[in-house]
């Protein structure tokens, strides 16, 4: 799945019924209420009570009120009292609240390390050119 308009106010819903297996790939914002089995990569990640991801996770923000089996690269990452999350979680600001369950490392990204998530193919040539 591949949102390109950044523009875009309406979140990529994923419903409580939907499996998804593969990676899932978004310059916006996506909102996790079924299972993904496999990575996902987006601007914006909100995983609902019922959300259940298998896989990676980067973006810039996301918020887990379900499941997470994987590791977690975000600058912001919050992990409400709902979640359970088992992997390391790389961040630049964390915040856990209480009853959430956790099981992992926890290292802070350092500053040269800040995410870029989403490339274009444009984007990545010019890199291999510098």
């Amino acid at each position: 799945m591949l949102n390109n308009n950044k523009s875009n106010q309406a979140p990529s819903l994923i419903s409580a019924d939907v499996r998804l297996t593969g990676s899932l790939v978004s310059q916006g914002e996506v909102q996790l209420d079924g299972r993904i089995d496999g990575d996902i990569k987006a601007d914006v990640l909100l995983i609902g009570n019922q959300g259940q991801v298998d896989g990676s996770v980067q973006a810039n923000e996301v918020t887990i009120h379900g499941r997470v089996s994987g590791s977690i690269s975000a600058n912001k990452v919050a992990i409400e009292s709902s979640a359970q999350v088992h992997g390391d979680v790389y961040h630049n600001t964390l915040s856990i609240a209480a009853g959430a369950q956790m099981e992992g490392q926890i290292k802070q990204l350092a500053q040269q390390e800040s995410l870029s998530v989403v490339h274009t193919e444009e984007e990545e040539d010019l890199a291999l050119e510098s």
